[in-house]
């Protein structure tokens, strides 16, 4: 099955000399994890993702004295870009394109065709396909584990140390030893002006779902389409037991 078949060609993209805080407001917009940066002719020539962002922000927030937890520095997307991308044609299999995500840790590819830019599949589309294939592993088969976690208690500051070093793209929020969240990068660029000290549960998201290791994966994929769940946490008599993101379900289209 070929990447046109499920990628999306409405591509929010920005321009290099665009501002980091119109970069957030796109990948905030579009709810994708890296916007395309094209010039005037829409030939793509960088990108930057929501793990840029996130760098910058901890790192202009540490040189300055305010208690904001992040502060995106006012430079031009041109400063900060990635000019090296990924990039795959309408043609290529989906499960290559699952495969090269995999390889390098990325949750969307762009599509070009003589360096003009096509559209974008993601991780979110996979999940489509995992759907679409009826694939009836269960979760257990899949998911990622260990789970890093963050207690609803603990600050801000604390929960975007962790995302940042643990190189992960979320973090299960827990209280009690249950599941009540998840604190993503969305939540912590959307908090980035809150308090250093601000509790993690005033900002995180409920947008997840608790489902038994043996759920089926097209089962899992089709309820977390349907209540736009953003993880889905794999649990066992009330255990939790791992997690499953959008890399996991590149790992089951990349079969």
């Amino acid at each position: 099955m070929p990447v046109s078949a499920y990628m999306t060609t409405a591509v929010e993209a920005v321009h290099p000399t665009d501002s980091l805080e119109r970069v957030q407001t796109a990948l905030a917009t579009r709810g994708f994890s890296a916007v395309a940066v094209v010039d005037e002719r829409q030939r793509l020539v960088g990108v930057v993702s929501r793990t840029d962002l996130l760098r910058l922000g901890r790192r202009q927030a540490s040189t300055r004295s305010g208690e904001s937890v992040l502060v995106l520095p006012r430079k031009a997307v041109h400063e900060v870009m990635e000019p090296d991308v990924l990039t795959i044609t309408a043609e290529t299999p989906l499960a290559q394109a699952a495969a090269l995500m995999l390889r390098h840790h990325v949750h969307r590819l762009f599509v070009e065709e003589q360096g003009k830019l096509l559209g974008v599949v993601s991780t979110k589309d996979l999940m489509s396909a995992v759907v679409e294939k009826r694939i009836t592993a269960p979760l257990s088969g899949f998911m990622s584990h260990p789970v890093f976690s963050v207690s609803f208690d603990d600050s801000l500051a604390v929960a975007v140390e962790r995302l940042d070093k643990a190189h992960v793209s979320g973090l299960v929020v827990m209280e009690d030893d249950w599941p009540i969240g998840v604190f993503t990068q969305i939540e912590a660029l959307e908090a980035k002006d809150l308090a250093r000290d601000t509790p993690v549960e005033q900002a995180l998201s409920p947008a997840m779902l608790c489902l038994d290791v043996e759920t089926p994966l097209y089962r899992a994929a089709q309820q977390a389409q349907a209540m736009d769940a953003r993880r889905i946490i794999a649990v066992k008599n009330r255990r939790l037991e791992g997690i499953l993101t959008g890399l996991d379900f590149a790992r089951a289209a990349s079969a």
